[in-house]
């Protein structure tokens, strides 16, 4: 994908929208009964393969629709669906469905993850579903062609990235259109049909709707097209029908700088370590695009390194792809600060995240896009007060990323009238975050303007989509389920603690970038290290008892090489005490970086941390040491034939708990 295409379509790549229809535009309903078929959860746990879906209390199943609903005879849709019980004792019977953003986002990705434990789950089931042409769902309009194609596109210039990337995109919509899949179909309108064939299948009389991003264009073509079994709706990071957001990309990404600098220069502490930010950060940019890197990107499904041209533009992209992220503005400063001095470790580690997500498919983004909001012209793009770095080719990107893409990929204009602002009395509470990047706090309060009851609360320290985000939101969340005709209280909000600004000085941690990949080499080294350090911990055991039972029977050992033996055993027992210390302060730093989920980002611990990151040169030189003693305690026959075979396995203990330190970067650290 090109350096320009990949600013715009990574800009948007999680959000979106579609505007509204009237009643009179809406597909009729099919008039088949939907049914539910259960089946084998497709998805496997965000957190590993061991631990199955169903064993975290999933039902899946499919639900088959029509891919036109007003042609039911024709061909049909497999949708999957994943149902969680209600846990508390009186559920109440309108479920809540949650719809991911995009379009084409995977649902289960996100909200596998956020929902089995969330206090939603205690009134009422949760049914999350994936939409037409996503992931899982057959057919799946993924574009598999770019996918494997990106390794090659990823250090090209951006003309010859951007030809690459057409003729990657013209080959999957014609693989589509062979297979027989009409392309046209998916679209928000049929998408919204769609949610109401789910609940029919699934026997609730009414149903409340939660969407994040895009999602919440689904809840207002429900509000506005089949209003009559929708109890309420969440509408989380809402991008209004009657907005087209395209054209508002480069608005929108200025604007989420100026917040995130502002919300520095209004901190003394930022204000002070980081001065002069914005001029560095745009003179940065301007170096770059100038003189672009090629910085090692590792795809963390398939292991494969490629050499990634950055240039300033991309990096905006990429800057702007993060502050999707939870307190992204915290680490945002700290990330600048690397950049300029050369160290690129944070964009190799999120960086590689975002480009190589699979979990979004560019068939379903390109139908709904090119259907709907593709009808603007770009050189009507405001840029008025936009800087000049992200306004220098905001038209070309726009012009590249939409209007030739969508000339590529033809599908059946939607009616204009799905622009309309939807008007609708069902209970809408809408959520936005100050720092979201793509879908403002503004945007809510357009889309309220037609609701006649409507919440809408900003979350002051929040990103893009607040739901799990924060147990005010969720509280929030569910005060409103619990009641839609009642304003709920927000008061929590008031005291929303924003999160510490990064310092410079915070230490890089290997193994925090590896558990940010899902690498799965770290839980092995971990796990490896876990078993040779218990192995070393076995001479606290093994070596009193030996003393014990010699006291018992009165038996001495020969005086020769005594000193020798004591003197190799009190080495492997001072590696065994530093190591466990070493492990406690590690995970009591680690636990501090979850918590303040800023440091997390960034793969950081606190600099107050330092002094631990000392243990591990001392206890390689212990190793040294008793290897060294090994040695002696074989030349001079020390002991008998089985204390030092056992010293041999504690001494291969503590030659691998040092590898696995050296495999997990805690040597590193303080360099």
């Amino acid at each position: 994908m090109s350096s320009s295409s990949r600013l715009v379509l990574s800009l948007i790549l999680f959000l979106l929208l579609t505007p509204a229809l009237t009643a009179a535009d809406s597909p009729a309903a099919p008039p088949l009964q939907p049914t539910f078929e259960a089946a084998a959860c497709p998805f496997e746990n965000p957190l590993g393969s061991m631990i199955s879906p169903e064993s975290m209390g999933f039902e899946c199943g499919y639900v088959t629709v029509p891919e036109r609903h007003a042609v039911p005879e024709g061909p049909t849709i497999r949708l999957p669906v994943a149902i969680l019980r209600a846990t508390g004792e009186n559920p109440q019977p309108d479920p809540l469905f949650l719809a991911q953003g995009g379009p084409g986002g995977d649902a289960f990705s996100l909200f596998s993850l956020t929902m089995p434990n969330s206090v939603l789950r205690e009134d009422r089931d949760l049914v999350i579903f994936n939409q037409r042409g996503t992931k899982y769902t057959e057919p799946d309009l993924t574009c598999t062609e770019a996918q494997e194609a990106l390794p090659e596109l990823l250090p090209l210039t951006v003309e010859e990235a951007d030809q690459r990337t057409k003729a990657e995109y013209r080959a999957c919509y014609q693989r589509l259109q062979d297979s027989g899949v009409d392309i046209s179909a998916y679209n928000s309108l049929e998408n919204a049909a769609d949610v109401e064939a789910i609940r029919e299948a699934l026997g609730y009389d009414e149903f409340n709707f939660y969407g994040v991003s895009y999602g919440t264009l689904l809840g207002l073509h429900l509000m506005n097209t089949q209003p009559q079994n929708l109890r309420s709706v969440v509408l989380d990071a809402v991008v209004p029908t009657q907005i087209n957001f395209i054209p508002l990309v480069p608005k929108n990404t200025d604007r989420i700088f100026s917040e995130l600098l502002e919300a520095c220069q209004a901190e003394a502490t930022c204000r002070e370590t980081y001065p002069n930010l914005e001029e560095r950060l745009f003179a940065l940019i301007d170096k770059l695009n100038e003189n672009p890197v090629f910085i090692p990107l590792t795809d963390p499904e398939t292991g494969q390194t490629t050499d990634t041209r950055i240039d300033g533009d991309s990096l905006l992209g990429l800057l702007f792809q993060i502050f999707y992220l939870p307190d992204a503005f915290a680490v945002f400063p700290k990330v600048v600060t690397d950049l300029e001095a050369g160290d690129y470790s944070f964009i190799e580690d999120i960086g590689a995240l975002l480009i190589f997500d699979r979990s979004v498919s560019d068939g379903m983004y390109f139908s709904v896009i090119c259907a709907e909001d593709a009808d603007f012209d770009p050189e009507t793009v405001p840029l008025e007060g936009v800087r000049p770095q992200i306004a220098r080719n905001a038209i070309r990107d726009l012009r590249s990323s939409y209007i030739e893409m969508c000339q590529l990929w033809q599908v059946e204009e939607l009616p204009s009238s799905v622009d309309d602002p939807v008007t609708s009395d069902i209970p809408a509470l809408l959520l936005s975050g100050q720092f979201d990047p793509i879908t403002p706090p503004a945007n809510a309060e357009t889309a309220a303007e037609t609701l006649s009851i409507s919440y809408s609360f900003v979350d002051p320290t929040g990103s893009h989509g607040a739901l799990s985000s924060s147990n005010c939101i969720d509280r929030i969340v569910a005060e409103f389920l619990d009641d839609p005709l009642s304003r709920p209280n927000g008061a929590c909000l008031n005291s929303q603690t924003p999160a510490d600004f990064v310092p410079p000085g915070a230490l890089r941690l290997a193994l925090l970038s590896q558990i940010n990949r899902l690498d799965g080499w770290a839980v092995a080294w971990t796990l490896l290290a876990g078993v040779f350090l218990l192995g070393v911990l076995s001479a606290f055991v093994i070596y009193p008892l030996v003393i014990l039972i010699r006291l018992i029977r009165r038996k001495e050992r020969p005086a020769s090489a005594r000193g020798l033996r004591w003197g190799s055993r009190l080495l492997v027992l001072l590696f065994g005490l530093l190591a466990v210390m070493f492990v406690l302060g590690l995970n009591y730093f680690i636990f501090q970086a979850f918590e303040l989920e800023a440091y997390l980002i960034v793969s950081a611990i606190s600099s107050s941390a330092a002094p631990l990151f000392v243990l591990p040169f001392i206890l390689a030189l212990l190793a040294l040491l008793i290897l060294g003693a090994l040695l002696l305690v074989w030349l001079k026959q020390a002991g008998s034939i089985w204390g030092r075979l056992y010293y041999t396995f504690l001494t291969l203990c503590v030659v691998g708990y040092v590898a696995m330190l050296a495999a997990t970067g805690m040597f590193g650290v303080l360099i």
